[in-house]
């Protein structure tokens, strides 16, 4: 919610900028007779970042608010990792102590950013905006198809009381303990709000004043508190081994992403 309110704050500010420009513009017809960059231009742009590799078109709203839109989206990296196993000796049961995996980041998101220029001599930027597409950021899962076969047996049995006081046992995600499914495989994931506001300040043009231009931008996407999943369940503290550190725990707890971006751009109208 505190998000979205900063998003109408900015795009209030955007267009009482535009206005105030506006207003400047009556006191000087020379202004106004010049003010005719109302979408008579579009441009290309191609950018990278943190956001991944993106590209978009602009167009001019006006001399001082200029609008992109277009796709980003960050190519999935692959690392290898191993899951410890949280076991204790159990005879019967073919538990292994630790299992390899893999963990995977991407995403892909639309984007639609304006661009408010309060000089307009200037590159100076200020942007208003939202990312939207993908929620899930991060995946990880064992590599061996069925690994956890048995530990999955071992706790439908303690499940089904046939070990009375024993607690089920899981895989070691940082802080958190993940059971495997029926099929002996164990998947955990972190994923935030799809909607993604988005407030920056930069330098460039989304549409240049010569043929080709330059766009260099910082900024956040508010995405919310990012939740960690294993399969569809939801994990909460409850599901922790009792540590208080943990870069999963870490993930978790970052509100806010923030972004840099470099961008080319051609004016092709």
């Amino acid at each position: 919610m505190k998000s979205r309110v900063l998003l109408i704050f900015a795009m209030a500010f955007a267009i009482g900028a535009n206005a105030q420009n506006s207003t400047k513009c009556n006191k000087n017809n020379d202004c106004c007779k010049n003010d005719k960059n109302i979408f008579n231009h579009l441009a290309v742009g191609l950018n990278v970042g943190t956001t991944g590799i993106g590209f978009d078109v602009a167009m001019p709203i006006c001399n001082y608010v200029q609008v992109r839109a277009g796709v980003d989206f960050m190519p999935n990296i692959k690392v290898s990792t191993d899951f410890g196993i949280d076991a204790p000796n159990v005879e019967g049961y073919n538990i292994p102590q630790s299992i390899e995996a893999e963990g995977k980041v991407g995403f892909t998101n639309g984007k639609l950013l304006f661009d408010v220029y309060p000089f307009r001599s200037s590159s100076f930027h200020v942007t208003a905006g939202a990312y939207f597409g993908s929620s899930k950021i991060v995946k990880a899962y064992n590599k061996e198809y069925g690994v956890l076969g048995d530990l999955a047996k071992y706790n439908n049995d303690v499940e089904a009381g046939l070990y009375p006081g024993a607690e089920k046992i899981g895989v070691e995600l940082g802080d958190y303990l993940l059971e495997p499914d029926d099929d002996g495989n164990v998947q955990a994931s972190i994923k935030t709000a799809s909607f993604k506001p988005y407030l920056g300040i930069g330098f460039g043009r989304a549409v240049p004043k010569k043929r080709v231009g330059f766009m260099f931008d910082l900024g956040v996407q508010f995405w919310g508190t990012p939740k960690v999943y294993c399969f569809d369940k939801r994990l909460t503290d409850e599901d922790t081994n009792g540590g208080d550190g943990g870069i999963i725990k870490t993930i978790s707890k970052i509100k806010v992403y923030p972004t840099m971006n470099f961008r080319i751009c051609g004016r092709i109208l």
